[in-house]
């Protein structure tokens, strides 16, 4: 599973998501199956099937959450969204937006790319040498937003 970024507070969002499905919504919809099953004919008691269902949706909610936790890394509380590079050579400037996953066009890296590795620590006015096409360029870091 690849790795998710989130920020603190979403973080402690999902952490409060689980344990109201753990200690409200779980605890609620057991008691529903216990007084469905007093109610007879489990074969044709359909209050029961429901809250089986009910119960099983919240147990994946639950692993899901849980799944996620376990495979997050938290972001820093500074979110890098662009970052724009000019070419010392030939003064061509490049702009690269940030996203959390994949590039969905040319512009786009992932805030696991190796530009993102190569510029942490690193300021404005910064030069840093991006390997592309087999060539080390000089970049000047015109700015990171």
């Amino acid at each position: 599973m690849c790795k998710e970024y989130f920020s603190i507070q979403e973080i402690k969002k999902l952490n409060q998501d689980l344990e109201n499905l753990k200690n409200i919504d779980k605890p609620k919809i057991i008691e529903e199956i216990k007084n469905s099953k007093m109610l007879g004919d489990l074969s044709e008691n359909s209050e029961y099937h429901y809250a089986k269902k009910k119960k099983y949706l919240i147990d994946q909610k639950i692993k899901n959450i849980e799944n996620t936790i376990s495979n997050c890394s938290i972001k820093n509380n500074i979110e890098i969204k662009k970052i724009i590079l000019e070419d010392i050579k030939n003064k061509k400037i490049i702009i690269y937006n940030i996203t959390k996953e994949n590039k969905k066009n040319k512009c786009d890296i992932s805030i696991d790319s190796p530009i993102i590795n190569l510029i942490k620590g690193k300021k404005v006015g910064d030069v840093i040498k991006l390997k592309k096409y087999g060539k080390e360029i000089d970049m000047k870091i015109s700015s990171i937003e």
